[in-house]
């Protein structure tokens, strides 16, 4: 796959086949509109093209704290997602607000047609876009006549039969129904971050954790909710299993308590501090819970390590 972020130097194609979208998940509900624009692509031995934007919508139009929504992915996720899918190009357009003042007709034309020489697009039911959202299936049919492009749109039952949204799986996520997001992306939610020096009070009892700090590159991305989760860690070109712990560790006491996001790795020993870990959401095993002392913590974290073998085993 090809990622171009300058449309002036998008490439003459021999049959751009497009569809536009956010595509945050990347998940099982966009599955049928990417699978449809492949196959277009290449019934006229032509190319699939996917435009997304970066920054998303979401992080321009609602930029108060009291609007922001969480995405389920970072660009650098939604790309490789993309790139796994097996799409040829993949154009990533800045969004600004002066851009999403852009009427549907001017974007067609401006972009599609006289960047891209669009050939075909390929729409999901009730597809909106354009200033106000004022573009729909009936302008895009009238636009395609005007500007000699086919429009597809995925049937309406094919859409909600699946009835898959980015809303309901971060719902999913936001109240600690890991299986039901994970089902519903078709793969494991997860985050990343790099490995810093905590309090090493875990060592005491027996199960030292890797603090991951998530802040910096995954500041919009939605962190699942509070609890205990069993997990799966990619480290480099190794994958571990273990449990994570995502909360304010009520046990421990603090001056300042801030969430965190913390890994046990089962079976492990290495020096890890400053490397990249990337942790894969299961099953979440219990809420975060404030225990009388560090001994009760212990006997809690060896249930939570046997359930979670349990979970893992088929991982």
């Amino acid at each position: 796959m090809e990622i171009i972020t300058d449309i002036e130097l998008f490439p003459k194609l021999d049959y751009p086949v497009v569809t536009i979208g956010r595509f945050d998940g990347v998940h099982l509900g966009h599955r049928k509109l990417i699978d449809r624009l492949k196959n277009i692509a290449r019934e006229n031995i032509g190319q699939s093209v996917i435009i997304t934007f970066n920054p998303s919508p979401e992080e321009v139009l609602y930029a108060s704290e009291e609007k922001k929504i969480r995405l389920l992915n970072i660009q650098q996720e939604k790309e490789e997602l993309l790139r796994n899918l097996g799409i040829d190009y993949l154009l990533v357009i800045p969004f600004t607000e002066a851009f999403s003042k852009i009427t549907s007709e001017d974007f067609i034309k401006d972009y599609l047609i006289e960047k891209i020489h669009l050939k075909e697009l390929v729409v999901g039911f009730s597809h909106h876009f354009g200033y106000d959202r004022e573009g729909d299936f009936i302008q895009l049919n009238n636009l395609g006549k005007k500007y000699g492009f086919r429009v597809n749109e995925i049937p309406m039952e094919d859409i909600q039969k699946r009835n898959i949204t980015a809303v309901k799986i971060r719902k999913s996520l936001k109240d600690g129904l890991i299986k039901e997001a994970n089902e519903l992306l078709g793969y494991p939610y997860s985050i990343s971050g790099l490995v810093f020096h905590g309090n090493q009070i875990g060592r005491t009892i027996g199960f030292p954790t890797a603090n991951i700090d998530v802040k910096d590159t995954y500041k919009n991305k939605l962190i699942p909710k509070q609890g205990v989760y069993a997990v799966l860690i990619q480290c480099h070109d190794n994958q571990y299993k273990g449990m994570a712990n995502i909360g304010y560790r009520p046990t421990i006491k603090h001056d300042r308590p801030t969430l965190t996001t913390e890994v046990h790795i089962f079976n492990f020993s290495k020096e890890i501090y400053g490397k990249n870990l990337t942790i894969y959401f299961v099953h979440r095993i219990r809420d975060e819970v404030k225990f009388d002392g560090l001994e009760q913590l212990k006997e809690q974290l060896a249930k939570d390590r046997k359930l979670s073998l349990q979970i893992l085993a088929d991982n």
